[in-house]
C-alpha cells in the first residue's frame, strides 16, 4: 500500500471510526463499570428556629388630656382614655389639662383631694362648680405627682372621685 496523501473520502471515514469507536468506549466505561451511583441520603431538615419572646407590653403611654363626664351616678372618662386607663388611675404628660364636663341635670364640684383641704393640685381646682350643661378645663398640671379629685357635693362616694398621675414627657 502506498502511503500516499489520504483523499478527502478516506479522511473523512477515518474521522467517523475514530469518534464512533470513541462514543462506544464512553459509553461501555460508564455503563460497564459495574457500580452504581449512591443513593441520596436523606437531608435532615433545619431546625425550626425558636421564636423570640415578644416582650410583655409595658405600661400605655400617658395621654396629652382626658375628658370626664360628670353624671347622676359618678364620673365616667372619654372612650378614648377609657381604653387605655381606668379613672382611678388616668395617667397623663406633664402639663396636660383634664376637662369636666357635667352631664348631669345638678351641679357638681369637682376639687382636688384632700376633702375640705383641696390641696394637692389647685390646678385641678380650677374645674370648680359646674353647673347643668356646662364644661371647664384644669389648668395646665406640671408637677410631677399623683393627685386625686372629687365631687365636692358627693364627697366619700368613690363614683365621684378619681386619681391623676402626672408623668414627665
Amino acid at each position: 500500500m502506498d502511503a500516499g496523501p489520504l483523499t478527502r473520502r478516506e479522511n473523512d471515514c477515518r474521522r467517523r471510526k475514530f469518534w464512533t469507536i470513541l462514543l462506544l468506549m464512553l459509553i461501555t466505561s460508564a455503563c460497564g463499570s459495574g457500580t452504581t451511583a449512591p443513593a441520596p441520603t436523606a437531608v435532615a431538615p433545619a431546625p425550626t428556629p425558636t421564636p423570640t419572646p415578644t416582650p410583655p407590653p409595658g405600661p400605655p403611654k400617658p395621654l396629652e388630656g382626658a375628658t370626664i363626664t360628670v353624671t347622676a351616678v359618678g364620673f365616667t372618662l372619654d372612650t378614648v382614655s377609657a381604653s387605655t386607663f381606668a379613672l382611678k388611675d388616668i395617667h397623663v404628660y406633664q402639663g396636660a389639662r383634664l376637662t369636666f364636663v357635667n352631664a348631669d341635670i345638678q351641679p357638681h364640684d369637682v376639687l382636688s383631694d384632700p376633702p375640705h383641704l383641696h390641696t394637692d393640685c389647685p390646678e385641678l381646682n380650677t374645674a370648680g362648680y359646674l353647673v347643668p350643661g356646662q364644661s371647664r378645663t384644669t389648668d395646665p398640671l406640671n408637677r410631677i405627682m399623683t393627685c386625686g379629685f372629687h365631687d365636692h357635693t358627693h364627697e366619700g362616694d368613690p363614683a365621684f372621685s378619681g386619681k391623676v398621675t402626672i408623668e414627665a414627657r
